[in-house]
């Protein structure tokens, strides 16, 4: 089960690469071109992801070879509906339409490095249930988020304020543990991002 797990947020790691892409480009582009190009990664990743999945779950042929290559990969829920990757994608995608880049990477890197951490040290040698999850799992995806937060007040460009990204930090790792309904690769990025842009905002409004 842990290698299993392992496998799938490896997956997960990949929206690192939109902080990645970002960063890369901010040195030979302007900031306008940058975001742009930016969104439109993660959308034509969002539109190939959702396009498999529907014609894995409605052709035989592809589902049957989707099982196939990737079934050991899969959570139960996910041979009927959407697969966590394209709820991570949409996330994502979303957050990169509403969130200035500054708040962006940081919330998308809590989705990749918090939530994979959660679920491996929490498989591996979490022992203390809290919500379904384990406490060690937490706290595994706290300190990930907190590093986050402290990688994005240094980082030239990111210029996040490290207070602002402790903030996103821990709305990043209550998305992960508290018992929503909402998926947590949609919850974690909106959620963190919006905490953060409002306590921003509201810096702005008092300076």
């Amino acid at each position: 089960m842990v290698r299993t797990e392992v496998q799938r947020k490896l997956i997960h790691l990949t929206t690192l690469l939109i902080p990645t892409f970002y960063f890369g480009l901010h040195d030979v582009m302007v900031t306008g071109t940058t975001v742009r190009l930016s969104q439109g990664f993660v959308a034509l990743a969002f539109v190939w992801v959702v396009t498999l999945d529907f014609l894995r779950l409605r052709v035989g042929l592809v589902k049957g070879m989707f099982v196939v290559l990737f079934g050991s990969l899969l959570r139960r829920k996910e041979f009927g509906g959407l697969t966590g990757v394209s709820h991570l994608l949409l996330g994502s995608l979303l957050a990169a339409l509403v969130y200035e880049p500054r708040v962006l990477l940081p919330a998308v890197a809590f989705l990749g490095l918090g939530d994979s951490m959660a679920a491996v040290v929490g498989l591996s040698i979490g022992r203390i249930r809290i919500w379904g999850k384990t406490l060690e799992g937490t706290l595994a995806c706290l300190l990930s988020c907190l590093a986050v937060a402290g990688v994005s007040s240094i980082l030239p460009y990111w210029n996040l304020p490290f207070g602002v990204g402790i903030l996103g930090a821990v709305t990043a790792t209550l998305a992960e543990v508290l018992p929503f309904k909402v998926n947590d690769n949609l919850a974690i990025p909106l959620m963190s991002g919006l905490v953060m842009e409002v306590a921003l905002w509201t810096r702005l409004l008092g300076s």
